[in-house]
């Protein structure tokens, strides 16, 4: 098949989906593959604030202030992993907005 062959058939396909051109497919794929990873990151950090009722550096300073308890340690790193990863793809979000 052609080059010229395949790009009308993506045209085409395109179309059916009000997508003016392939850029701007790729560009609306970037901020939906973002938007996903910002929400996983955080659901996972509501999760944790519901479980104990507080803020993460409020639990944090809560933890340290406390005899060691492994659970609320496992706890207390997947949240600031969460946390972390939210405020990336945050950013990286912004980012995306500006330039594209």
């Amino acid at each position: 098949m052609g080059t010229q062959v395949k790009e009308a058939v993506i045209n085409s396909l395109l179309k059916e989906f009000t997508v003016r051109d392939v850029s701007q497919l790729i560009k609306d794929s970037l901020i939906t593959e973002i938007l996903a990873r910002l929400s996983d990151f955080s659901s996972e950090v509501r999760h944790f604030e519901t479980k104990y009722h507080k803020r993460f550096y409020q639990f944090r300073k809560e933890y340290e202030a406390n005899e060691e308890d492994f659970k609320k340690y496992d706890d207390l790193m997947a949240w600031e992993f969460a946390l972390q990863g939210k405020k990336y793809w945050e950013k990286k979000l912004k980012e995306a907005k500006r330039v594209l």
